[in-house]
């Protein structure tokens, strides 16, 4: 996501609740239809990332992104194999985020 400024993007931040996760990739996923050519990307951290290891997990839906925080998965003794497919890891999640608004991302607090 990040390099280029005239692509549009959009990233959507979940790090409250696990529970906030669903609802953070259904609406990633609205804006990817509402928005074709549009890059849409979840990106969690803090609490939230409990979300990613619970018997449902989550499906990255087509034209969505989803990345987890690394350094909070390793706080938290989650994983990374045990992610849900298509589930990839940053190695922070601030950085990330910073660097697609850099690129001109539009920034979504769930």
């Amino acid at each position: 996501m990040t390099g280029t400024n005239d692509a549009r993007a959009v990233v959507l931040h979940v790090s409250d609740s696990p529970a906030d996760l669903g609802r953070a990739v259904d609406n990633a996923r609205l804006v990817a239809e509402r928005f074709p050519g549009t890059s849409v990307r979840v990106i969690i951290n803090g609490a939230a990332l409990e979300g990613l290891s619970t018997p449902q997990g989550i499906a990255v839906p087509d034209g969505v992104e989803v990345a987890a925080c690394g350094i909070g998965l390793g706080r938290r003794g989650i994983d990374a194999a045990s992610l849900p497919a298509g589930v990839e890891v940053v190695p922070a999640a601030v950085p990330a985020i910073v660097a697609a608004q850099l690129d001109g991302a539009v920034y979504v607090r769930i």
